[in-house]
This record gives C-alpha cells, sequence and structure tokens, in this order.
C-alpha cells in the first residue's frame, strides 16, 4: 500500500486516490502546502491497487508514443484567441475542434479562491478560464474517475495536465482509448498553493480590494517580456514585469517554492507522456523570423498517431512550420533538466509560518534593486532589440582582442 518515506518521490498525481476502491486515500496538505496521500488503514483492505499506480513503485511505461516528435512551431490565425494565450493559442484550437465534435475538454481553471483545480467540461466557455499558464499546482481530485467515464460513454476528450499527471492519468486507466487525447507541456515546476495564497492575500491587503482575475504571461508588454496582470473590485489593476513581479523572480530565479518531485523530475525528456507537448517557442527568431513577432509562438511536439490526427484537423486554423533540427530545444532546457534545489527554498519553508509574504520575499527572494530593472527594461525595448544582431558580433571581436 501507498508509504510515501521521501517526499520527493510524490507528484500528487492522484492516481491512487482515484483508484482506491474503499476511498481509504485522503490527500492532505503538508505544512508546505503540498498534497500527499495518507492511507486510513481502517478501511483499507490491501488490495494494492494504489501501488500499482504509483509513480515511485512502477515503471512508468509510455505505449504508443514516438520516440522522436514531430517538432512543430505553430499560431493561432485567431488574433484574439493568440494574445489572449499563453504561447500561440494552440491548446484553444485543439479544445475547439474536439468541443465541435461534442466532446469534453479538461485542464485547469482557478476556483472561487484562487486556488488551481482541474475541471472537466463541454462547455465552450470555460476555454477562456483554462487557457494560459497557472503558476501553482493544480487539485486533480476524482477528475481521473470522471475522464474514465466519458471516454467510456464514447464522448471523444482532451486532457491537459502536467507530464506527471497525464502519467498518472495513463496510469489510472491502464488502457488506451482512441477517443482520448492527451496533451502535457514542458514544465518548469509546480510552485505551492500555500504559497501563492500568501501572495494573493499580500496584493490584495497592498490594493485593499478583492481579486476579479489574475492573468500570468499577460502580453501586454509582448510575449516575450510577458507579466503578470491582477485586476480588483476597486477598478485597480497590478502590472508585474516577469523580473519585477515578486511570485515570478521567486520562482523563475530562485526556484524558492516549488514541489520537493520537482527538483528530480522523472517525467522529463523524450519519449513524452501525451499525445501532444505544448510549450513556448523560445528562440524562434533563430529558426523563422517571420514566426518572430512577440505575440506568442507554441513548441508543439507530436509525440503519437493520435497526435498527428488531431494536429491535421487544426491545420486550416493554424500558422505552422515544421522544424527539422534539435536546436528547438536549447532555449527550452527544462524538457530534459531539472530545476536546481537552492537555499532560498529551504529557507522559504523554514519560515512559511512565522513570516509574512512581504518578508519571506525581501530575504529570499528580493525583487532587483531600480537600477537593474532600468538597465533590463532598457534592454528590452524594441530599439535595442532591432540592434541586438550588430552589436553582438561587435561585442564578441572586442573581447576576443581584450584578452
Amino acid at each position: 500500500m501507498i508509504d510515501i518515506k521521501q517526499k520527493s518521490d510524490c507528484t500528487s498525481c492522484h492516481a491512487c486516490y482515484n483508484i482506491c476502491p474503499k476511498n481509504a486515500i485522503k490527500m492532505t496538505e503538508d505544512n508546505e502546502g503540498f498534497k500527499y496521500p495518507v492511507i486510513d488503514r481502517s478501511l483499507c483492505t490491501k488490495c494494492y491497487l494504489c501501488d500499482k499506480v504509483c509513480h515511485a513503485k512502477t515503471e512508468n511505461k509510455r505505449k504508443g508514443q514516438f520516440d522522436r516528435p514531430i517538432v512543430v512551431a505553430a499560431q493561432s490565425r485567431d488574433a484574439d484567441i493568440r494574445i489572449a494565450s499563453a504561447s500561440g493559442g494552440i491548446f484553444s484550437e485543439l479544445a475547439k475542434i474536439v468541443l465541435n465534435q461534442s466532446g469534453y475538454i479538461c485542464g485547469a481553471i482557478y476556483d472561487e479562491n484562487w486556488m488551481v483545480k482541474h475541471i472537466l467540461t463541454n462547455d465552450e466557455n470555460e476555454l477562456e478560464n483554462i487557457r494560459s499558464s497557472k503558476y501553482l499546482q493544480s487539485d486533480i481530485n476524482l477528475i481521473y474517475k470522471e475522464i474514465e467515464k466519458k471516454i467510456i460513454e464514447k464522448y471523444k476528450v482532451l486532457v491537459c495536465g502536467s507530464p506527471c499527471q497525464i502519467a498518472g492519468l495513463r496510469a489510472y486507466l491502464k488502457n488506451e482509448y482512441e477517443n482520448l487525447i492527451t496533451c502535457d507541456f514542458i514544465c518548469r515546476g509546480m510552485n505551492s498553493p500555500k504559497m501563492f495564497r500568501k501572495y494573493i492575500d499580500s496584493i490584495q491587503g497592498k490594493y485593499k480590494s478583492q481579486i476579479t482575475k489574475i492573468k500570468f504571461k499577460n502580453k501586454t508588454y509582448g510575449w516575450r517580456n510577458f507579466s503578470t496582470r491582477i485586476d480588483f473590485e476597486n477598478g485597480k489593476r497590478y502590472m508585474g514585469r516577469r523580473y519585477e513581479d515578486s511570485y515570478m523572480i521567486g520562482y523563475l530565479k530562485y526556484n524558492a517554492f516549488m514541489r520537493p518531485s520537482c527538483y528530480d523530475c522523472k517525467f522529463k525528456d523524450l519519449p513524452r507522456y501525451g499525445d501532444l507537448t505544448l510549450a513556448d517557442f523560445w528562440g524562434i527568431e533563430k529558426i523563422d523570423k517571420k514566426l518572430a513577432d512577440n505575440r506568442g509562438t507554441s513548441l508543439l511536439l507530436i509525440n503519437s498517431e493520435k497526435g498527428k490526427k488531431i494536429f491535421e484537423l487544426i491545420k486550416k486554423r493554424v500558422i505552422y512550420k515544421e522544424i527539422y533540427s534539435d536546436k528547438v530545444f536549447l532555449e527550452n532546457v527544462c524538457m530534459k533538466k531539472s530545476v536546481e534545489m537552492t537555499e532560498s527554498r529551504k529557507n522559504v519553508f523554514e519560515n512559511i509560518d512565522k513570516l509574512s509574504y512581504e518578508e519571506l520575499s525581501n530575504k529570499y527572494f528580493p525583487e532587483p534593486r531600480l537600477i537593474e530593472r532600468t538597465i533590463i527594461r532598457v534592454r528590452e525595448t524594441k530599439i535595442i532589440q532591432k540592434l541586438k544582431p550588430i552589436i553582438k558580433p561587435i561585442y564578441v571581436k572586442y573581447k576576443k582582442k581584450s584578452r
């Protein structure tokens, strides 16, 4: 039966929780805000189904997946979808195809408390809530059971989740289903919901109002220079660029509050777990300048025959180019490599219940000073971006001469 000895073994995929026939497993939050399975031994019948689906105890099989994916750079032709999406809007186009076939889509949304959970829906209005990045771990709850019910009823279902969540779903289902399409993404790591709650409470305190909308990877300043946008009931709005917003600094620079399993992730590299994999196509300007307009370009990996089939259905709705080079992965390092465990993380979670969000941020993942922020902003201006190809060779030549 499930017995988590090292927290780094558990991704909270919820496969064990979904498969238990006696409801003997509860997902319990620890002091860091992450959930782990706990068994009620008075209900457990020792059927060991939980062991059979557990990432930590069984081999993670990737049946039917291509060893080498088909790699595509893609953008939705719908400008509104693209600007509202984290990258190029490809998940939305996939979702629309499935919904138009009377199918269901499954993905992560914010709940009424601004925590993140997975839902299964056939309501196209929910697509706006599902699209875009949420930088904290979502609650899977019993969604695998709901998905299983719909695919057995012969509905087409598109599921989007992290690689460990998709692996958990596949372990739970055991069998392959032609009407199930899975989509993972290149994942950097899952942040603590408890830490996010402290961030949200802090920013609501500063603006003296309740939040009405959260949008990570907002493109007001462009796709490459994405920002966090938060709207409030009192009409005010917070906009924090990725190198100025403290939560994103803690995540991207200090690796300060991710789940223990994310620092040694077992779900990276190839072959992938999903039929499709989505990511930002960082570095697209080095491959195709026409697709590098700073409004978002998706890196799409087609990992299976099912992935190929559904991509055929959206081809007319997207601008795309197949890429035949491993260089596409150079700037998506998180596809193969886990982030480093830092001292900041240790300090944050040792003090998460003792210090306010501001105190934690100031001590363990501080924002850059004004002069540093100014330099970064200047670097991001359009004229500097245009001058980079001219300036860089001159700088490299100078450096060589000065040695």
